[in-house]
């Protein structure tokens, strides 16, 4: 598909973002994680596994934000958004972020090249640019 994304069984490769760091980490309402031209943004409660650790946060509630700084300069290696809604960011360092489905809220936004735009739908399922709701 156009823009760096493949349909997989289970959901999107999202494969225009691997190799690209973390340059600007962002935290307000929502996470925010810029790589060049594309940004994920977390709106629910999410997990941050470390080498060290596993860490639930929640920018809006304001939910162990302290080791979200240490994601710049971290490599993605993979971005996969599920069919239910559910998101997976693997760094290269083995870190990972998690966004499970959220039931009343998006959950994330994932924007490529400033433009681009595909986000979980609240109780489940992924919306796609021009694309039918899954």
């Amino acid at each position: 598909m156009e823009n760096g994304i493949n349909r997989l069984e289970d959901g999107w490769d999202i494969r225009s973002m691997r190799g690209i760091g973390i340059g600007e980490v962002i935290i307000g309402s929502v996470l925010r994680l810029h790589a060049g031209s594309n940004q994920v943004e977390v709106h629910s409660p999410a997990k941050l596994t470390t080498d060290s650790e596993s860490l639930l946060f929640h920018a809006s509630a304001r939910i162990n934000l302290d080791r979200l700084p240490q994601l710049i300069d971290q490599v993605v290696a993979e971005v996969h958004a599920a069919d239910s809604g559910s998101l997976r960011v693997r760094f290269a360092s083995g870190w990972r972020l998690n966004v499970p489905v959220s039931s009343s809220a998006f959950g994330w936004i994932i924007g490529l090249r400033g433009s681009y735009f595909i986000s979980s739908l609240p109780g489940g399922g992924v919306r796609m640019p021009n694309r039918p709701q899954a």
